[in-house]
């Protein structure tokens, strides 16, 4: 079954094969996490609110790792403050979270 996933990537297949007994509980872990701030967000608890940041956080800064062994500095400060750009109406208009 996951052999059909591990045909797109075969280079992660290769990455992540000497990895393969910590993937099961690294990603139950991972899921366990999702679904809490998932969950949370919905009944509106501020813990949740932080954790979903966190989450963000983390994952854009593993991307921002990748992007940075990957290609040049000025390509990375290009697609920084062309993403800051584009986002900078959205975020301005952002309500703060309701803390009650």
């Amino acid at each position: 079954m996951l052999e059909v996933i591990w045909k797109l990537y075969p280079a992660r297949r290769a990455m992540f094969m000497p990895y393969r007994v910590w993937l099961v509980p690294g990603f139950l872990i991972l899921a366990i996490v999702m679904a809490s701030a998932s969950i949370g967000c919905f009944r509106r608890r501020i813990w949740s609110w932080w954790l979903a940041v966190v989450i963000f956080l983390i994952n854009g800064l593993s991307e921002a790792g990748q992007i940075l062994s990957a290609i040049s500095s000025r390509v990375i400060s290009e697609v920084y403050f062309g993403v800051a750009y584009a986002l900078s109406p959205v975020i301005k208009r952002m309500p703060p979270p309701n803390l009650m």
